[in-house]
């Protein structure tokens, strides 16, 4: 292999990461924002109920999502052990 194609399977890597990742960290946010939002007007200061629901949040996203992370993965993984032949 190439250091161009190392680099290229470098940053197809790090790409992967960030697009297999943005569903539970959008989902993270968006639930600790409204848990904030909410606690702020009930002026309730519970560390723990925030947490709570963005681990449950999380835990579904992962669950409706980790087959989907999983197939794009194992794509991934399939061509670079595919390139690995090539040395």
């Amino acid at each position: 292999m190439s250091p161009e194609e190392t680099l290229y399977a470098g940053k197809n890597a790090v790409v992967l990461i960030f697009y297999l990742s943005m569903p539970t960290i959008a989902v993270a946010a968006s639930v600790g924002l409204v848990v904030a939002l909410i606690q702020t007007l009930i002026q309730l200061q519970e560390q723990t109920l925030a947490f709570a629901l963005k681990l449950m949040a999380v835990m579904a996203v992962l669950a409706l999502t980790g087959s989907w992370m999983a197939n794009h993965l194992f794509v991934f993984l399939d061509q670079i052990f595919a390139r690995i032949n090539d040395l």
